[in-house]
Protein backbone atom coordinates (compact mmCIF):
# COMPACT_ATOMS: atom_id res chain seq x y z
CA UNK A 1 0.00 0.00 0.00
CA UNK A 2 1.42 3.43 -0.91
CA UNK A 3 2.29 5.33 2.00
CA UNK A 4 0.03 8.34 0.95
CA UNK A 5 -3.06 6.07 0.88
CA UNK A 6 -2.41 4.65 4.63
CA UNK A 7 -2.06 8.30 5.70
CA UNK A 8 -5.46 8.93 3.79
CA UNK A 9 -7.18 5.93 5.61
CA UNK A 10 -5.84 6.80 8.86
CA UNK A 11 -7.17 10.59 8.71
CA UNK A 12 -10.12 8.84 7.70
CA UNK A 13 -10.97 6.50 10.29
CA UNK A 14 -9.78 9.63 13.23
CA UNK A 15 -12.32 11.90 11.55
CA UNK A 16 -14.82 9.38 11.27
CA UNK A 17 -14.80 7.93 15.22
CA UNK A 18 -14.58 11.67 16.14
CA UNK A 19 -18.30 12.43 14.21
CA UNK A 20 -19.59 9.06 15.15
CA UNK A 21 -18.85 9.95 18.59
CA UNK A 22 -20.62 13.09 18.28
CA UNK A 23 -23.41 11.77 16.83
CA UNK A 24 -23.46 9.22 19.34
CA UNK A 25 -23.12 5.98 17.09
CA UNK A 26 -21.37 3.35 18.69
CA UNK A 27 -21.48 1.10 16.14
CA UNK A 28 -19.49 3.31 13.82
CA UNK A 29 -17.07 4.63 16.73
CA UNK A 30 -16.06 0.97 17.39
CA UNK A 31 -15.75 0.07 13.79
CA UNK A 32 -14.01 3.11 13.06
CA UNK A 33 -11.79 3.03 16.47
CA UNK A 34 -10.68 -0.22 15.59
CA UNK A 35 -10.14 0.03 12.10
CA UNK A 36 -7.56 3.35 13.31
CA UNK A 37 -5.56 0.76 15.14
CA UNK A 38 -5.70 -2.02 12.71
CA UNK A 39 -4.10 0.16 10.39
CA UNK A 40 -1.70 2.18 12.67
CA UNK A 41 -0.79 -0.92 14.79
CA UNK A 42 -1.24 -3.63 12.67
CA UNK A 43 -3.18 -5.47 14.88
CA UNK A 44 -5.98 -7.99 13.65
CA UNK A 45 -9.40 -6.48 13.41
CA UNK A 46 -10.22 -8.40 16.93
CA UNK A 47 -7.60 -7.52 18.93
CA UNK A 48 -7.99 -3.97 17.67
CA UNK A 49 -11.85 -3.96 18.74
CA UNK A 50 -10.76 -5.40 22.54
CA UNK A 51 -8.26 -2.90 22.85
CA UNK A 52 -10.32 -0.32 21.51
CA UNK A 53 -13.46 -0.75 24.40
CA UNK A 54 -11.94 -0.11 27.04
CA UNK A 55 -10.80 3.15 25.06
CA UNK A 56 -14.67 3.94 24.71
CA UNK A 57 -15.75 3.28 28.13
CA UNK A 58 -13.66 5.64 29.05
CA UNK A 59 -14.58 8.33 27.04
CA UNK A 60 -17.78 8.05 28.61
CA UNK A 61 -16.08 8.28 32.12
CA UNK A 62 -14.77 11.22 30.81
CA UNK A 63 -17.79 13.20 29.52
CA UNK A 64 -19.18 12.05 33.07
CA UNK A 65 -16.72 13.03 34.41
CA UNK A 66 -16.55 16.68 32.84
CA UNK A 67 -20.55 16.70 33.38
CA UNK A 68 -19.64 16.96 37.29
CA UNK A 69 -16.59 18.69 36.92
CA UNK A 70 -19.14 21.79 35.52
CA UNK A 71 -21.42 21.17 37.71
CA UNK A 72 -19.25 22.24 40.64
CA UNK A 73 -19.46 18.59 42.24
CA UNK A 74 -15.89 17.94 42.16
CA UNK A 75 -16.18 14.73 44.27
CA UNK A 76 -18.60 12.86 41.99
CA UNK A 77 -16.34 14.32 38.96
CA UNK A 78 -13.17 12.58 41.04
CA UNK A 79 -15.00 9.02 41.18
CA UNK A 80 -15.19 9.39 37.18
CA UNK A 81 -11.99 10.85 36.30
CA UNK A 82 -10.58 7.54 38.48
CA UNK A 83 -12.57 5.14 36.71
CA UNK A 84 -11.90 6.52 33.38
CA UNK A 85 -8.30 6.32 34.30
CA UNK A 86 -8.54 2.70 35.45
CA UNK A 87 -9.75 2.12 31.83
CA UNK A 88 -7.13 4.02 30.08
CA UNK A 89 -4.81 2.12 31.83
CA UNK A 90 -6.54 -1.49 30.93
CA UNK A 91 -6.48 -0.07 27.24
CA UNK A 92 -2.75 0.36 27.35
CA UNK A 93 -2.20 -3.10 29.04
CA UNK A 94 -4.52 -4.80 26.30
CA UNK A 95 -3.01 -2.72 23.20
CA UNK A 96 0.62 -3.50 24.81
CA UNK A 97 0.09 -7.00 25.40
CA UNK A 98 -1.14 -7.69 21.83
CA UNK A 99 1.50 -5.86 20.19
CA UNK A 100 4.00 -7.93 22.52
CA UNK A 101 2.03 -11.25 21.16
CA UNK A 102 1.95 -9.87 17.47
CA UNK A 103 5.97 -9.18 17.43
CA UNK A 104 6.08 -12.81 19.00
CA UNK A 105 4.14 -14.80 16.31
CA UNK A 106 5.75 -12.62 13.51
CA UNK A 107 9.53 -13.49 14.79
Amino acid sequence: MIMEDVYSKLARYEVEWWKAHHRKDKKALLENMAKLYQLLYKLCYEDAVECVKYRIEAGKEHDIAEKFEDEGNQNEADIHWNKAEELVKKHFKTLMSNLKKQSWCLK
